[in-house]
């Protein structure tokens, strides 16, 4: 369908469960590029993609989750059909998701998310990421051993040069390198430098106490600057996916799934114990 008569045709009016903070800001068009039975990926005019989700569990600060559109549907979304982005709504072809009056999203950590983070939950993390952790991808940093997996050995090229910088700005502008970097939907270089930026927002939450007391235990820390310039400049480097998780993670908004992930290592008392 047209974008013509999309402005003039008359549809369903539909309720999201939650709204992410993000998406009411965005105006203009945008083109669904890919469907799944829980989900449909929009392309928003300015390369970010919006996502709309049947479970809060997979809600992003530029996601919305409506529940209404994943069951039985005469004419589901489908890759092509246009959306208009219309501040406090979303119009398609057959129905408009209302944000009126709906509640909002974040994706932003709160001290109850890390109530319980100390020093030792430190290593329980890692050993549940070795135990759970998908093959491939940049596992191969945590088990340290020799790897042929191309990616890891460029992310420990990387990790080596941030620690050898001259300066915080200068280690800052080699760890960018990573974006983009391997495998994955979303590379998995995108989903290390957001898991950082995680830490970085924890350690932010954390008593000073605490903080300095969890940074003591590792062996490398990436030393930031105040500014992330070279990181936010870098995102156009890589795909929509990766550029759309960077770009919220750079704010400090983060996937619920993270956010969970790391409320059940604050809580867990062992590796199995914690989510993913």
């Amino acid at each position: 369908m047209t974008r013509a008569r999309l402005d003039s045709r008359s549809r369903e009016q539909v309720f999201p469960t939650l709204v992410g903070a993000g998406v009411p800001t965005l105006k203009g068009w945008g083109a669904a590029v890919s469907a799944y039975p829980r989900a449909v990926n929009v392309r928003h005019a300015q390369g970010l993609l919006v996502s709309l989700v049947e479970e809060t569990r997979s809600m992003t600060c530029l996601s919305v989750c409506v529940p209404v559109l994943f069951r039985k549907r005469k004419k589901p979304l489908v890759p092509g059909n246009w959306i208009r982005f219309d501040g406090h709504r979303l119009v398609a072809e057959d129905f408009v998701v209302d944000f009126q009056g709906r509640p909002t999203w974040q994706g932003t950590l709160t001290q109850k998310d890390v109530k319980g983070f100390r020093a030792s939950k430190v290593s329980l993390l890692k050993e549940a990421l070795l135990m759970k952790g998908r093959e491939g991808g940049f596992l191969g940093l945590l088990r340290g051993d020799k790897t042929d997996n191309p990616f890891v050995r460029k992310a420990v090229q990387v990790l080596s040069g941030v620690q050898n910088a001259p300066t915080p700005a200068a280690g800052l502008k080699v760890f960018s390198s990573l974006v983009g970097l391997g495998p994955g939907s979303t590379p998995s270089g995108d989903d290390f430098i957001t898991g950082v930026l995680l830490g970085q927002e924890t350690l932010t939450l954390l008593r000073f106490g605490e903080a300095k007391a969890v940074a003591a235990t590792q062996e490398t820390m990436i030393p930031w600057p105040a500014e992330k310039q070279e990181l936010r400049a870098a995102v156009n480097r890589t795909n929509d996916a990766g550029k759309t998780l960077l770009c919220q993670a750079l704010r400090g908004h983060f996937p619920n799934y993270l956010i969970e992930m790391l409320r059940s290592v604050s809580d867990a008392e062992g590796k199995e114990e914690i989510a993913m």
